[in-house]
């Protein structure tokens, strides 16, 4: 009788918006659950993605944010946002079982021993190993790196108050705690290449050859049947060395200083296989390439109709080794859209998630298969209902991974007609907000396109991207446009309350400086060092670094090892902090550090100063990404908390 009499009260409190909280204390009374009369004063109204909790610390406009609404910051507790780690012999820290979760074991067992069997291996420069690709030595360093007594002291699944273990020679072995995964198949990965170019013959005008310079000269090595390119771009280099052969186009020549074709990049459009090319030619002006360039790109395309999604010119007439010149003008769109379209890792591209767009212009990753797979690593990292910048962010893949994901999960469980409120429910929601910044000026552009690709309610922009103009009420949207590379929304689209967020934001910025900025999502154009200065991570909860392979700015190192300042103003937004200048703690809210390194060297001298400074970093896990396989290189995603 108890039992039916309970059933219909749970039917009825599910429309009444009484939580399981007060349920749950009636039928199973715990001392961790809230009391009935806590509970009747909660609110169960399902929240939509990107509403902000009630009470809570809410974003630009919330509560106690310190946000534009001019409401006053309030100091921050020492142990505010702090999430105690997971205990790691349970296997659900992400440091003892990480494989399990980038890459199942079966998959990844396979990928380690594998081979690559390919006809150039031991001329080509390109690949150290032909076979287990994880046995290089930047891995091996790695592994005892992460093992060493140092870094062990300073890793949360070890027991702190064991100090003898750190004494003994068993200290010095491989541990097992940094895991290695192979994210992507062996071969066919590559879906960027950049390939040098000289001439077939020493007459020079009977085609160019394409490949790399072989170990310690700079004599090109072709490698037309190479097994880690994706096949369309072995299929555009062999077109591009058919075409060369039929129009007679030179290579450049190092030594004389003569000749036009100095290098070619190749760039996969996964969807469609296509070939985005961009032509480095020995040029200061485009004009300066002609009529050899239209003639050279007239024959590729009749040679393979189909393949090439754009061509592009970059001239550089610089002596030395460096593939770009610096300066936009010297990009030159020859043929074809501006922009090859990726899905943003884990979403369905048939309902419309979203893309990322890159042009040859941007930085984008040589695997990008494999780096889908770290992507969602690095998402699941980022609890729902974090505020997160990310520094050295390029076009935004990772941030943007987080925030799509993060907004998938919080509309399922939205979704489920059996959801209440409760612990675990609690990591089901959308990123509060999401702060990128890159000091590539390119950037924005591909930035923009992706918000505006993603649905409204994810990113808080009032419209997708449309390249329709001259409609009334509209404005063009992306990062060339507007004064300060803002988007430009018509008058009749924009409140007061966003219109006065807008002119603030233009004051706040100043002349000259380029971002995007939304309610929900922004972007600015800076080095990382000045983006922490300008209050990007002000107030966030995560921070995301990518840096290149020289590793964190020494300013942002500084900043990550000051100590968290619990008299510092809470604030999001730079102008409400009332301590000196010099003395602002930029990273104070920061409590969860994600880095993703490309060198490893960088990241080791890096960890050190993170671990032994002041501002109380531990390492979670560390998880080693094997992104190029036959290549002794290795990415490392590091997950540090305080």
């Amino acid at each position: 009788m108890f039992t039916a009499i309970l059933s219909g009260w749970v039917l009825v409190s599910h429309f009444l918006g009484v939580t399981d909280a007060f349920i749950t204390s009636i039928s199973h009374p715990s001392p961790s659950r809230p009391t009935c009369t806590s509970a009747l004063s909660v609110s169960a109204e399902r929240r939509r993605p990107g509403q902000a909790r009630s009470g809570g610390r809410g974003g630009r406009s919330g509560q106690g944010g310190g946000g534009r609404d001019g409401t006053r910051p309030r100091r921050r507790d020492a142990a505010d946002n702090f999430q105690r780690p997971r205990s790691a012999s349970t296997g659900t820290a992400s440091g003892n079982n990480v494989d399990v979760d980038v890459v199942p074991r079966k998959v990844n067992a396979d990928r380690l021993s594998g081979s690559l069997d390919c006809e150039h291996y031991g001329n080509c420069p390109g690949c150290v190993v032909d076979e287990r690709v994880a046995d290089t030595e930047i891995v091996r360093s790695a592994k005892r790196y992460f093992s060493s007594p140092f870094v062990r002291k300073n890793r949360l699944d070890q027991n702190q108050g064991d100090s003898g273990l750190y004494d003994s020679k068993e200290s010095m072995k491989d541990d097992g705690f940094y895991r290695v995964v192979v994210p992507s198949p062996l071969t066919q990965w590559r879906t960027q290449a950049k390939l040098a170019v000289a001439p077939k013959s020493s007459w020079g005008r009977d085609g160019c050859i394409f490949g790399l310079y072989e170990r310690g000269t700079h004599d090109v090595l072709p490698i037309p049947h190479c097994v880690v390119h994706h096949p369309s771009i072995n299929r555009a280099i062999e077109a591009l060395t058919r075409a060369t052969e039929r129009v007679g186009t030179a290579a450049y020549n190092e030594n004389t200083g003569e000749g036009g074709l100095r290098y070619v990049q190749c760039q996969v459009e996964r969807s469609t296989g296509r070939i985005c090319l961009t032509l480095v030619w020995n040029a200061e002006k485009l004009k300066g390439t002609q009529p050899q360039l239209s003639r050279l790109v007239k024959e590729m395309k009749k040679i393979e109709p189909r393949l090439f999604h754009s061509v592009w010119c970059h001239c550089n007439d610089s002596a030395g080794n460096a593939i770009f010149a610096r300066g936009a003008s010297r990009w030159h769109p020859v043929d074809g859209p501006e922009f090859i379209r990726e899905p943003i890792a884990g979403t369905n591209p048939a309902k419309r998630e979203g893309m990322l767009y890159f042009s040859p212009q941007a930085f984008r990753q040589g695997n990008l298969d494999g780096f889908d797979v770290l992507s969602k690593h690095v998402a699941n990292e980022v609890p729902g209902g974090s505020k997160v910048c990310e520094l050295y962010a390029g076009v935004g893949v990772l941030g943007l991974t987080a925030l799509s994901l993060r907004a998938r999960e919080a509309e399922a469980a939205m979704e489920d007609v059996e959801w209440f409120e409760d612990e675990e429910t609690e990591k089901k929601e959308p990123l509060a907000w999401l702060r990128c910044s890159d000091e590539n000026p390119n950037s924005p552009r591909c930035f923009n396109r992706a918000i505006g690709s993603m649905p409204t309610e994810v990113t808080g922009r009032r419209s997708k991207f449309s390249k329709k103009k001259g409609r009334k009420g509209r404005g063009r949207r992306g990062g060339g446009g507007g004064k300060q590379g803002m988007e430009i929304k018509g008058e009749e689209g924009m409140t007061l309350a966003e219109l006065m967020a807008q002119v603030e934001q233009t004051e706040l910025q100043g002349p000259g400086d380029e971002s995007t900025t939304s309610s929900k999502v922004s972007y600015l154009v800076a080095s990382a060092a000045d983006a922490l200065h300008k209050g990007q991570a002000l107030g966030a909860d995560v921070l995301i670094v990518d840096p290149p392979r020289k590793g964190l700015e020494d300013e942002v190192l500084v900043q990550l090892c000051k100590a968290p300042n619990p008299n510092q103003d809470y604030t999001e937004d730079p102008t409400y902090l009332t301590t000196p200048r010099h003395t602002i703690n930029w990273a104070n809210d920061v409590r969860k550090l994600i880095y993703v390194s490309c060198g490893f060297d960088a990241l080791a001298r890096d960890s050190d100063r993170l671990m032994s400074g002041g501002g109380g970093w531990k390492l979670e896990s560390a998880t080693g990404c094997v992104l190029f396989p036959g290549s002794n290189h290795v990415e490392t995603v590091a997950i540090f908390k305080r």
